[in-house]
């Protein structure tokens, strides 16, 4: 009798996050959220957004949690063709555009080699763009993050999109590579390296690769060991979101700068020498640029990075995940447990405490 009652102790410890999990008060809220880059059935654009509504609780209109292969508009990854464009008429608590860059042939292939292709699907249209506005009323929040207006958005409907999320884009695009001389590096960025320099990409080493709308590119390389990027609050941001921390930042950004009345709450640090800094003045490119800007009465974030890309994670209907996974992230998961999960659950939470209201 001893063991049968040790054993049942030890699977209510076991099991506890998910009974937890379970009795919890389910929190519903009309979300909609726009992902057009969907090439295969990973939904890894979105599938970091939906680990959090999973894991909070958030349930939908039809009373359950948000489901990842369905809830949201874009491309059918199973069919291969687009669900039905934005038509919802709202007003929606919150609307969220994942990523709109889109599908190319080379995309679904099994082994993607990196290379540019033909455009399947993708890019945001003004018709679109416009019904997702008018599915907004005085308490919807709208979030955005890259890739939402850049390639192959046309540039009117991206001047409109600009407009209505006060960032304005710079027109480039960065990211931080561990190793220049690896396979993860695309092989038009090195062909358009070698074409506008005149010579051979020969770096090694961790760097940053910036590239332009024009496809002009500047790399920052050849240092012994780079530091990462850093994502980081600026005093506004430390005001605001009490349990969100600095993080290494592993993913593509875009530089933004914040329109009239919008808050800078995060940046990113480059870790720049001083001849970095020279090398990216020559190329007009600033030094220092938000990761995240706010609009408190316009009730609009945008996020300058890939932040809901995350792939598929176990134990999203357990209470007290995050702060497992949060204990043992490595450089690639950081941003995401350290930052991204308690920036979007205080979000949330802020967008649920209002509804109440």
């Amino acid at each position: 009798m001893k063991r049968i009652l040790i054993l049942i102790a030890v699977l209510l410890l076991i099991f506890s996050p998910r009974i937890l999990w379970s009795l919890k008060t389910p929190t519903p809220l009309d979300i909609a959220v726009v992902d057009k880059t969907v090439p295969k059935t990973d939904y890894r654009e979105h599938n970091g957004l939906f680990w959090i509504l999973d894991n909070e609780k958030i349930f939908n209109d039809r009373g359950d949690t948000y489901d990842i292969g369905r809830d949201y508009f874009g491309y059918d990854p199973y069919d291969q063709k687009p669900f039905p464009p934005f038509s919802a008429s709202g007003p929606f608590d919150l609307i969220y555009i994942a990523d709109t860059y889109g599908v190319y042939s080379n995309d679904l292939k099994e082994t993607p080699d990196g290379e540019r292709s033909k455009h399947i699907y993708g890019g945001m249209d003004l018709l679109e763009w416009n019904q997702i506005m008018n599915s907004r009323d005085q308490q919807s929040t709208l979030i955005a993050e890259f890739n939402s207006f850049a390639t192959p958005t046309d540039s009117t409907t991206r001047s409109v999109m600009e407009e209505n999320l006060n960032v304005e884009w710079t027109g480039w695009a960065g990211r931080y590579f561990s190793d220049l001389n690896s396979e993860e590096i695309p092989p038009w960025l090195i062909r358009n390296y070698e074409k506008q320099y005149k010579k051979k990409w020969s770096f090694e080493g961790s760097g940053i690769a910036f590239v332009h709308l024009s496809d002009q590119v500047v790399v920052l390389g050849d240092q012994e060991k780079r530091p990462f990027v850093q994502f980081q609050l600026t005093k506004e941001g430390t005001k605001h979101y009490e349990h969100v921390n600095d993080s290494h930042y592993m993913y593509w950004f875009d530089i933004v700068h914040p329109q009239e009345g919008a808050v800078v709450e995060a940046e990113y640090d480059l870790h720049l020498s001083q001849q970095e800094k020279e090398q990216l003045k020559d190329a007009q490119i600033p030094t220092n640029f938000p990761a995240i800007v706010h609009h408190e009465q316009e009730k609009t974030y945008y996020f300058a990075g890939d932040y809901a890309d995350f792939p598929k994670q176990s134990l999203a209907k357990w209470s007290g995940a995050p702060y497992l996974f949060w204990l043992f992230t490595d450089n690639e998961s950081q941003f995401y447990w350290h930052s991204y999960v308690p920036l979007m659950r205080h979000i949330l939470t802020d967008i649920a405490e209002e509804k109440a209201e």
